[in-house]
C-alpha cells in the first residue's frame, strides 16, 4: 500500500503471461515475477545480499527496489556483476593497475582485492540465466558477438535511465545512459536501445584483446530439468477446455538432491520448499 493506493507493478508491455520460469522472466525483463520473488524472500534478505555484492547505497526495504527503484553507482553495479563469471568472487575495482618509468620498470603495482559473494554453483547458474538474456531475451542485440557474453538490460520509469551491464568470461562492463537531472531520454529509449549498442561496440573492440574465445564454466551437472506441479502456487484460473494438469504444469529448473536453500533462492531455481515464481 502506498500513499496513492495499492502498489500495482506491471510489465513493460502491459501483458501478463501467467506462470513462467524465472529464466524466462529474467530474459524478458518481466517485472511482476521480480517483485513476487522479492516479496517471498523478504526485503531484508534482498538488501543483505546487495551488501555482499558491494552495493553501499542506502536501500529502503520496499518492494519496488526489485525493479530498480534506487539509484546505484555504475562502478558498484558493474563490480557486482563481476562475481558471476568469476565463480562467485567479486573483484573490487581500482583505477590504476601499475605505474612504470620510461624504461618500463614497474614503480608501483596494484593487485585486485577480491571477496567471496556467492557459491560457485550459484554464480554458474546465474551466468547461465543471464546468458539467456543475450541469446533469447532483451539483450539479443549482443548475440552475434563472436565471444560468449551475458548480461542484463535495465530501464527506469519515463525512460530517464538506460542500463546494460554484462560480461564475458574475462571482462565485465557496464553502461549507463541518462542525464544528471531526471529528464527523459525519449520515448522507448530502453536499456536495449540506448545502452546495449554502446556496450556492444566497446566489447567488440575489447574482447579480441582478451585472447581466444572461451566459454563460460559449465553449470552443475546435477542441475536437471523436470516438470513440477504445485496447484497452490502455480494454478492460474482454469480456462474452458483446459485440464487442471494443463493449467498447473510448468517446466522449471531444480537442483537434484540439493538442500542449499540460500543458493537456490538466489540462483532463481524454484524447488519445493523454496520461493517459486
Amino acid at each position: 500500500m502506498t500513499s496513492s493506493g495499492p502498489y500495482r507493478p506491471h510489465n513493460y508491455d502491459e501483458k501478463f503471461e501467467g506462470p513462467i520460469t524465472l529464466v524466462h522472466a529474467l530474459a524478458e525483463s518481466r517485472n511482476i515475477p521480480a517483485v513476487k520473488l522479492a516479496q517471498r524472500l523478504g526485503m531484508k534478505t534482498v538488501i543483505k545480499y546487495t551488501r555482499r555484492f558491494g552495493i553501499n547505497e542506502r536501500i529502503p526495504p520496499y518492494l519496488p527496489i526489485a525493479l530498480g527503484a534506487v539509484e546505484l553507482n555504475l562502478l558498484e553495479h558493474t563490480s557486482a556483476y563481476s562475481a558471476f563469471p568469476n565463480d562467485g568472487v567479486r573483484a573490487v575495482p581500482h583505477y590504476i593497475m601499475k605505474v612504470t618509468d620510461y624504461d618500463g620498470k614497474v614503480l608501483e603495482q596494484n593487485y585486485p582485492s577480491v571477496h567471496d559473494v556467492v557459491s560457485e554453483r550459484t554464480a554458474r547458474i546465474m551466468t547461465s540465466m543471464l546468458r539467456e538474456v543475450v541469446l533469447h531475451g532483451t539483450g539479443v542485440a549482443a548475440a552475434d558477438l563472436k565471444y560468449p557474453v551475458a548480461g542484463k538490460t535495465g530501464t527506469t520509469n519515463n525512460f530517464t535511465d538506460a542500463w546494460f551491464v554484462g560480461f564475458s568470461p574475462s571482462i565485465t562492463c557496464g553502461v549507463w545512459v541518462g542525464f544528471d537531472a531526471k529528464n527523459t531520454l525519449g520515448n522507448k529509449e530502453t536499456g536495449a536501445r540506448a545502452a546495449l549498442p554502446i556496450w556492444r561496440d566497446f566489447m567488440t573492440m575489447a574482447l579480441p584483446r582478451q585472447g581466444p574465445p572461451r566459454d563460460f564454466p559449465r553449470i552443475p551437472e546435477d542441475l536437471n530439468r523436470e516438470f513440477a506441479r504445485d496447484e497452490s502456487d502455480l494454478s492460474p484460473p482454469l480456462q474452458p477446455g483446459n485440464s487442471a494438469q494443463e493449467a498447473t504444469s510448468k517446466l522449471k529448473y531444480v537442483l537434484a538432491g540439493s538442500q542449499a536453500k540460500e543458493d537456490l533462492e538466489w540462483s532463481g531455481v524454484p524447488v519445493q520448499g523454496s520461493p517459486k515464481q
